[in-house]
């Protein structure tokens, strides 16, 4: 079935996901909340799915200004069971499911050397296990609906480098996954009418950012110093993200399909 051609839609109409509900996995802090304030102010419904879900219900809460009721839920990505029943709850309270952002996971850094067995199988479990349910139960759901829905899955940049050194091995290897599988889920849903689009971060100031910046003395200067290396000239910010996830999951990229966007300020241009 091919997707429709929406070139006579205004501008305006293309952006908007009015009518529309958005899934989007931690989506409480940092860029989840983000992506999850810009969907919402473009129109959708969104359904906040985080861990800490007292955190998920105050920002669902926070997000009422743009004039639609959201919702709020607990979801550990690395059980498979939490994300089924957030692509049920998303259904049965909306009616529908339009757009699902795998936005959770976790950001280790170790040396390759030092991995252990556990710590490799955690991150890939939620990096990578979770972001391959979450996209398997939301497309079963866009096709039992015959919707022309969009899954987006947050990469990075270390999905075509190793991470700048840090070497994060479980890390870098989970996100070069996702790359790929956002590929295999454009070749295989485009039938059913449903996009995959991959958008890459750079490093950003987030909440977890910051923590670190207070545990060492030293990730000042290391973080200024890695600014000036990107060619914008400065670390992201959440809203870099999140404006990238809005046009991805809108009708103006409705011929994107199978890509990974980059969001880093040229920095893998470099």
């Amino acid at each position: 079935m091919p997707i429709k051609d929406v070139s006579n839609k205004s501008l305006p109409e293309l952006i908007s996901l009015r009518g529309r509900t958005a899934v989007v996995t931690g989506g409480a802090s940092g860029i989840g909340f983000a992506i999850s304030t810009r969907l919402a102010e473009a129109g959708a419904t969104v359904i906040i799915g985080d861990l800490n879900e007292e955190a998920a219900k105050k920002a669902a809460t926070d997000l009422s200004r743009f004039g639609v009721e959201h919702k709020a839920a607990q979801l550990d990505v690395s059980k498979s069971e939490s994300i089924t029943a957030l692509a049920d709850f998303a259904v049965s309270s909306t009616g529908r499911l339009d757009i699902w952002v795998n936005n959770a996971g976790v950001y280790p850094s170790k040396p390759v050397l030092e991995i252990t067995d556990e710590e490799w199988d955690f991150v890939h479990d939620l990096n990578l296990r979770g972001t391959f349910i979450g996209s398997r139960e939301a497309s079963k759901r866009m096709i039992d609906l015959n919707i022309e829905g969009v899954v987006v899955n947050l990469v990075s940049t270390a999905a075509f480098n190793s991470s700048n050194g840090a070497n994060p091995g479980h890390y870098v290897s989970s996100k070069h996954g996702v790359a790929g599988l956002t590929k295999s889920l454009a070749v295989e849903l485009g039938k059913y009418g449903i996009r995959a689009v991959a958008v890459a971060p750079t490093l950003s100031e987030t909440p977890g950012v910051a923590a670190k910046r207070k545990e060492d003395a030293g990730m000042d200067e290391a973080l200024a110093a890695y600014a000036k290396t990107i060619p914008s000239g400065r670390l992201g910010v959440p809203d870099d993200v999140a404006r990238v996830v809005l046009f991805a999951a809108s009708d103006l990229a409705k011929f994107v399909n199978g890509s990974t966007v980059l969001a880093d300020g040229g920095d893998v241009a470099k």
